[in-house]
């Protein structure tokens, strides 16, 4: 056996192991050549009555030793993270696993539950160590880590842990909360409509067309426009740029009447390089024969995916005879 001086314990759950610093794999046990027919006993000495969580740390990875850890800043994790625990155990059971060794193990349950109120899923796993008698228990500490099953949503998270300790038979729990920042970028603004305008022809780019001022058409015309969507949110990678817009158009007739109502076809993956504060569309309707004199209305519903919200909009023009 190595000798041993003041080390720390770790356990960690899901994905359970324990180490002893400076005495790991056998943990001392007999040799090869040694015979043995002393069967494991279970110890007489009292077990500890009680067991709570202290010191309770989100970190921003595994706990390298016995308050050796990086706090996670501010308990704010990305969406995609795995939320790690570091904490310490006030008490520590042991039984004796044979001779010259003592044992200990804990049962660990960890579920989180989301600012719905969901809850998102409960990890169990036992963790276990034998070791030396005689080691120093004071520095046990305990590690648990949560992986999301899918990414977790932005808010205020709540990690519900419990430990038992299987050999004196004691639990304890504790709540921790956490915040998850939005993944999602967003593009400049409000959500909603920027520069809206009727044009003379489709529109060359970006607050680049001819406007129509005032919109009066013949009844033969085509009529185009122009407009910009601002302030809607977007995922940002190293390959693309990805929104998730929808847009619902509807026009109404000088009698009230739907003349048309269309799903308009967007594109939502661009480059990385893409300046999405330069979002707009060109756009046209064009009458199947002739439009009837008066005055037409244009409805937009633009939806944003991304963040569940809808904004409208409607613009006029003239047909004159």
């Amino acid at each position: 056996m190595r000798p041993l001086t003041r080390r720390s314990l770790l356990v960690t759950g899901t994905g359970a192991m324990a180490a002893l610093a400076g005495c790991t794999g056998d943990g001392g046990g007999p040799s090869e050549e040694t015979e043995t027919t002393t069967a494991p006993t279970t110890t007489t000495a009292a077990q500890p009555t009680a067991l709570d969580i202290q010191n309770p740390v989100l970190c921003a990875e595994a706990p390298a030793g016995y308050q050796q850890y990086t706090e996670q800043p501010e308990d704010t994790y990305e969406p995609g993270d795995v939320i790690w625990v570091y904490f310490e155990p006030s008490t520590v059971g042991t039984e004796s696993a044979g001779e010259g060794e003592i044992r200990f193990e804990y049962d660990f349950s960890v579920s989180v539950t989301d600012p719905d109120g969901e809850n998102l899923g409960t990890v169990e796993d036992t963790a276990s160590r034998t070791i030396p008698e005689g080691s120093d228990l004071s520095t046990v500490f305990l590690s648990v880590n949560y992986s999301p099953p899918t990414e977790f949503e932005a808010g205020t998270h709540t990690l519900e842990l419990e430990v038992t300790d299987t050999v004196a038979g004691n639990t304890a729990t504790e709540s921790i909360e956490f915040e998850v920042e939005s993944g999602l970028e967003y593009t400049t603004g409000d959500f909603g409509f920027g520069e809206f305008a009727f044009t003379e022809s489709e529109a060359r780019g970006y607050r680049d067309y001819d406007e129509r001022s005032p919109p009066e058409y013949e009844p033969t015309e085509t009529v185009w426009y122009y407009y910009e969507i601002q302030g809607f949110a977007y995922e940002e990678t190293s390959n693309a740029l990805t929104t998730d817009l929808s847009i619902f158009e509807t026009l109404t007739g000088p009698e009230g009447d739907i003349w048309s109502q269309a799903d308009i076809p967007l594109s939502n993956m661009f480059d990385p390089e893409t300046d999405l504060d330069t979002y707009y569309v060109a756009d046209r309707v064009i009458p199947s024969d002739e439009w009837l004199p008066g005055e037409y209305e244009l409805h937009f519903e633009v939806t944003d995916g991304h963040t569940d919200e809808t904004v409208t909009g409607t613009y006029t023009f003239t047909v004159v005879e």
